[in-house]
C-alpha cells in the first residue's frame, strides 16, 4: 500500500483549501442576492449591497405573488415546455446522431454537412416569423414554445461524436445475432449514452427555463407566457412605476419607494430555483459526456 508523504498531504490539503475557497468565491453572489431580496429597498439605495440582511423587508416578494395565478400559471407553462422540451431535443437528436454514426447510411457525409451548416448560417428573424406564424400556424400555441429549439446542429455534433467512441464491436456483435439498428439504438446504445443524454439535456433544460424571446415575438395569451417573460414584464413595469411617480405622488403614499432592486434579486432567486437543484443530480454525467463528446471524434 502507498502511503502519503508529508509532501502528498500538504499539496492535498491546498488543493482542498483553493477548491473550498473557489467554491465560496462562486456562492458568494447568489447569497449577495438572496440578501439583497430580503432587504428593504432604501437600505439598499442608502447603503448597496451586503452580506446581511440590515432591514428584512418581504415588500418585493410580495409584489411578485400579487397575482399569484399568474405567477403560478407562468411556472406551470414554464415546466411544462422545459419537460416536454428536454424530451424532445434528447429524441430528435439522438434519433439524427446515431445514423450518422452507422458507416452503412447512404449520404451519410452529406447530412452531416448540412446539419453542421446550420451551426453557421440560419434564415434570420423575419423568414423565421413568416414561416412560423403564416405557414405553420403556431402563433399562440404552446408548441411554438418547444418545437423550433428542440434541435441544433451543436448537440448533434456532441452526441455523434459521443456515439463514434463507443466500441463498434458491441453494434457488430448485435447485428450477428440478427439485430436491427432500432433494436441496436434502443437496446444497446442508448443505455450506454447516459452521459451525454444528461449533459445535452441539461443544455437544453436551460435553454427551455430561461426562454422569453419566443413569446415576446409568438405569444399574446397571457396564459402562455413563461415564468421569464413574466418576470420581464414585472421588471420594466417596476421601473416605470418608479421612474413616473411624481413628489406629489410619492407624499400621498408616505415616501414608498417601488423596490425595482429588490424586484430584480428577488425574481433572480424565484426563476433559478429549479434549475439550481436540477444541476447537482446531472454533474456525476456532466463532466464526461461533455469531454468525450467534444474531443473524440
Amino acid at each position: 500500500m502507498h502511503h502519503k508523504t508529508m509532501g502528498d498531504r500538504t499539496l492535498l490539503t491546498v488543493f482542498y483549501i483553493t477548491i473550498i475557497g473557489f467554491a465560496l468565491i462562486c456562492m458568494l453572489p447568489l447569497w449577495i442576492a438572496l440578501a439583497a431580496s430580503f432587504t428593504n429597498e432604501l437600505e439598499l439605495i442608502r447603503n448597496g449591497y451586503s452580506l446581511w440582511i440590515s432591514q428584512f423587508d418581504l415588500t418585493a416578494y410580495k409584489l411578485i405573488f400579487t397575482g399569484t395565478q399568474s405567477v403560478y400559471r407562468a411556472y406551470s407553462v414554464t415546466i411544462i415546455t422545459t419537460i416536454g422540451g428536454v424530451i424532445l431535443t434528447l429524441f430528435l437528436t439522438s434519433s439524427l446522431a446515431y445514423p450518422l454514426t452507422v458507416s452503412t447510411l447512404k449520404y451519410r457525409h452529406r447530412i452531416t454537412f448540412f446539419t453542421y451548416v446550420t451551426m453557421v448560417f440560419n434564415g434570420g428573424l423575419v423568414p423565421t416569423y413568416i414561416l412560423t406564424t403564416r405557414m405553420l400556424h403556431l402563433h399562440n400555441n404552446i408548441w411554438v414554445l418547444i418545437i423550433p429549439g428542440a434541435l441544433n446542429g451543436f448537440n448533434v455534433f456532441l452526441m455523434k461524436n459521443y456515439f463514434s467512441s463507443l466500441p463498434e464491436a458491441l453494434s457488430e456483435s448485435a447485428k450477428i445475432d440478427g439485430a436491427s439498428e432500432i433494436y441496436i439504438y434502443f437496446k444497446i446504445i442508448l443505455p450506454l449514452s447516459a452521459p451525454i443524454l444528461a449533459t445535452i439535456g441539461l443544455f437544453s433544460a436551460m435553454g427551455y427555463w430561461n426562454e422569453w424571446f419566443r413569446v415576446l415575438l409568438f405569444i399574446d395569451d397571457q396564459k402562455l407566457f413563461t415564468l421569464q417573460y413574466l418576470i420581464m414584464r414585472l421588471q420594466q413595469q417596476a421601473e416605470f412605476l418608479n421612474s413616473s411617480l411624481s413628489a406629489a405622488a410619492r407624499a400621498a403614499l408616505g415616501g414608498a419607494t417601488v423596490p425595482t432592486i429588490g424586484i430584480r434579486v428577488a425574481t433572480a432567486m424565484v426563476s433559478i430555483g429549479p434549475i439550481v437543484l436540477l444541476y447537482p443530480f446531472l454533474q456525476k454525467y456532466f463532466i464526461k459526456g461533455l469531454t468525450v463528446g467534444a474531443v473524440k471524434g
